[in-house]
């Protein structure tokens, strides 16, 4: 489905051109005491899960590969790729491998992955798991007090329970893993091999020096760059990534903060911060996380005209296609297309400003070479769309495994979901509705007054993965969690606060500045935004004090516990679900590859 040759939307498994060649390298390394790396199980269906994995390094002569379930042998293949499809509904299954060489010589076992299948596969895995409700649960109608912290810990788990048997997050839950499957079963590894060396080139920014891994490198952030205002073209050094890229200025160009590009297959009704690619619909014509066939929208005429009128209204990486325009011909970010009739005529010039080196690449993932720029959309959005991480602490909790929470966790979850009010917002398993919505953050850079919608509203972001995705907000102004929550506990009073005391120079990238030069960063934002909360408060006919939550310091404490256990393990730099995700150092087919370091000159 992702690519434009498939097979009743089955995944293409012959891809012996792409995992074949490791097997007959030229070695020396004994069989004996290797073994394949990097096996990654990933759920497809109640029966079914895809296997990958690397062949040994620098071992020669390979013939084959044994594959195992549960220490059970259960299939054979000559690639590093194998799918599983006589796996039990709603079991836990761990895998591992070995190769084979001449003789049946094996090497050593694999890593091992451990995933429980979907239940069943009747789910049609066209909803994300959002809601909206309106309204907060009373923790004294399940659990006796509104003090979380007078629940015994004997009592949390009954207590807790209740709560999300109340919220229903087990359905959402259901949508969500069956949301993912789907587009497990629909990927296309040739396009997600070209989508990956797309997205890591240099080659797609004006000037060779920027790619879209530059601020959204998967080691990083789940897929962003850990900084408040990120930085494009025009770097000292365009190979670091994070902290410690900079363009010489003091302000930075580009106005906002990376978001992170994990689970952006997720959204299914807009996307970018403020939400400048959406479906054509009205809010009231919509089920919240239901995928639509609705025309999209975009700021452009032309791309508007062409992803409805080239893409399918089922493709499912759509939206994310309509994205891909973009950054491509944001000034600060990538290039610049004033100098070209159109925005889509620059895009075509760096379609076709490609070396002949990237053909192989795309008659591989397309069967002929043609490279045009809808062909790179689509090959970085099957890229993005496979970079999903949903398994986390909570949700093992929500399917029974209660000893994957900590007692603080449970507490923080308890009064997530009632007396502090997150709910009201961040709903279901996504946890966004995918609409704006206040508070009104602290706004700072080149972008700080009068940004977002007509409201200077944002789109709420998704709670998944937010242990690892600081500083948080559109302009990055919040380094920890517990700095958010504080926030929402008092709005008026953290944006005095954020301003007098001048916070901006306590973020880890602008540490470095001066006081003047951390004003300079924030400009005429500080005066407009509080003269904006004072506009908004006065208009509003609640007093201060029904606004003001006044979280203590222990329910700040409780709530970061929460949230951070809604992170997947996997999503953190280092596990091979990452590594996975980025393409080897070797300069990429042109010799542009973003090859990316840390400030100290470590490769990521």
């Amino acid at each position: 489905m992702f690519g434009q040759r498939h097979h009743s939307g089955l995944v293409k498994l012959c891809y012996a051109s792409l995992f074949s060649a490791a097997l007959f390298a030229n070695a020396s390394t004994s069989i004996e005491a290797s073994a394949p790396t990097e096996l990654i199980a990933k759920v497809r269906t109640s029966t079914e899960v895809g296997l990958s994995w690397q062949a040994p390094e620098g071992v020669s002569g390979i013939r084959a590969y044994r594959v195992f379930r549960d220490g059970q042998r259960i299939g054979r293949t000559a690639m590093t790729f194998f799918v599983d499809s006589t796996a039990s509904p709603g079991v836990e299954h761990t895998y591992h491998v070995q190769a084979v060489a001449r003789g049946k010589i094996t090497s050593l076992a694999s890593n091992s992955d451990t995933v429980k299948t979907l239940a069943h596969d009747n789910n049609d895995g066209l909803r994300n798991g959002s809601v909206i409700r309106i309204g907060i649960e009373r923790l004294s109608d399940h659990c006796g007090s509104n003090d979380v912290t007078a629940i015994a810990d004997d009592a949390l788990n009954d207590c807790l329970d209740k709560v999300l048997d109340s919220v229903d997050i087990a359905p959402q839950l259901e949508n969500l893993q069956a949301y993912v499957a789907r587009y497990r079963r629909q990927e296309d590894r040739e396009l997600i091999e070209l989508g990956k060396r797309l997205f890591f080139s240099k080659a797609l920014s004006q000037n060779h020096d920027t790619s879209c891994a530059s601020c959204h490198h998967p080691a990083e952030s789940c897929g962003s760059d850990g900084l408040s205002l990120s930085i494009g073209v025009n770097a000292e050094n365009p190979d670091v990534m994070g902290l410690g890229r900079t363009d010489g200025s003091t302000v930075p160009a580009v106005g906002r903060t990376s978001p992170a590009v994990c689970n952006s297959a997720l959204w299914v009704g807009s996307m970018f911060w403020d939400q400048r690619v959406k479906l054509r619909q009205a809010n009231r014509d919509s089920e919240v996380g239901l995928v639509s066939t609705a025309p999209i929208q975009t700021p452009e005429l032309d791309v508007t005209r062409a992803m409805n009128e080239q893409v399918d209204a089922n493709d499912p990486l759509r939206l994310l296609m309509a994205q891909a325009h973009f950054p491509i011909t944001a000034p600060a970010e990538m290039g610049d297309p004033s100098g070209f009739e159109s925005p889509q005529a620059y895009r075509e010039f760096i379609a076709a400003r490609l070396s002949t080196q990237w053909k192989p690449l795309f008659e591989k993932a397309f069967g002929d070479d043609t490279v045009n720029f809808m062909r790179i959309a689509r090959a970085m959005s099957a890229y993005q769309a496979s970079f999903m991480f949903i398994d986390n602490p909570f949700f093992d909790y929500v399917q029974g495994e209660h000893d994957k929470l900590t007692a603080d966790e449970k507490r923080g979850a308890l009064f997530f979901y009632t007396g502090a009010g997150c709910a009201n917002c961040h709903d279901g398993a996504m946890f966004t509705p995918e609409r704006t919505r206040g508070p009104l953050y602290p706004q700072i850079g080149a972008h700080g007054v009068a940004d977002g919608n007509a409201k200077n509203q944002f789109r709420m972001p998704s709670l998944l993965n937010v242990g690892i995705t600081a500083p948080y907000g559109d302009k990055g102004v919040f380094a920890s969690l517990e700095r958010v929550i504080e926030h929402y506990s008092d709005v008026t009073g953290s944006l005095e606060r954020f301003y007098g005391e001048k916070e901006t120079c306590q973020l880890p990238q602008f540490q470095h500045l001066s006081e003047s030069q951390c004003d300079e960063v924030v400009g005429e934002a500080g005066t407009f935004v509080l003269d904006l909360n004072a506009q908004n408060r006065a208009g509003s006919d609640r007093s201060d004090d029904a606004i003001i939550r006044g979280f203590s310091d222990q329910e700040v404490q409780l709530l970061a516990a929460f949230l951070r256990s809604l992170t997947d393990p996997e999503a953190m730099a280092g596990s091979n679900e990452v590594k996975s995700l980025i393409p080897p150092r070797d300069g990429g087919p042109d010799g542009h590859q973003f090859d990316a370091v840390d400030n100290e000159g470590n490769a990521l």
